[in-house]
């Protein structure tokens, strides 16, 4: 199944944040917390250090659907795709953790959210799927999409909204940052990370995956 039905269309997704049901993943290796009053977080960045390797970076690779299988799933049912490879928490938005292999048929920098246009096999040239390089990271999926960060662990939204922050600053400085985006065009790459199912017509047709793994490979 090909492009004209494969790609990703945001009223396709819309219809199918109705069935993601909701879930839960229980935190690798933490403690459990007084929810009333929150977690005694020194910084946002402290934070990030104690879950980055040893939990959401797992979590991720290990849950995450092979990028083509995904694409396919949605061609055929929406709402079935987002069923079965979906994950929200409680009525929030859905997400998907999504890793796979592509080759880059373009750089998209005129904003400061970057793209990688990426085409998944089977190749043709045309993009399946973006992966934001930044310098600037949009959008709040490495956060909402594991289910390991929890608002009720928090003491308030400003802290909550600063641990989404501090883990794309992580995504940049420790994926994005070695990369040389002028040199990817043409590229194989190899991807995992989180992307949010677009919510309406504002949303982008191309699913834009925060990655939390990104290795560039020889040219094909």
């Amino acid at each position: 199944m090909r492009h004209g039905t494969s790609r990703f269309a945001a009223a396709a997704f819309a219809l199918s944040l109705s069935s993601c049901v909701p879930w839960t993943v229980v935190p690798i290796g933490r403690e459990e917390k007084d929810t009333a009053s929150g977690p005694a977080v020194a910084s946002p960045a402290q934070y990030v250090d104690s879950i980055w390797s040893t939990s959401l970076v797992p979590a991720i690779l290990n849950g995450a659907v092979e990028a083509r299988v995904l694409l396919d799933a949605v061609a055929a049912s929406p709402a079935d795709a987002a069923q079965r490879y979906g994950h929200r928490q409680a009525n929030g938005r859905a997400y998907f953790l999504v890793k796979g292999r592509g080759t880059v048929t373009a750089v998209d920098t005129r904003s400061r959210v970057g793209l990688a246009l990426v085409d998944v096999a089977p190749y043709d040239g045309r993009p399946d799927i973006s992966i934001q390089i930044g310098p600037v990271l949009r959008g709040t999926a490495l956060r909402d999409a594991t289910g390991i960060v929890r608002f009720t662990d928090f003491v308030n939204q400003l802290q909550f909204a600063d641990a989404g922050n501090e883990l794309n600053g992580r995504a940049l400085k420790t994926v994005l940052a070695p990369l040389d985006a002028a040199a990817l065009k043409g590229r194989g790459v190899a991807f995992a990370g989180a992307l949010a199912a677009p919510e309406g017509k504002a949303d982008p047709l191309l699913p834009e995956l925060v990655p939390v793994r990104l290795t560039v490979e020889e040219n094909r």
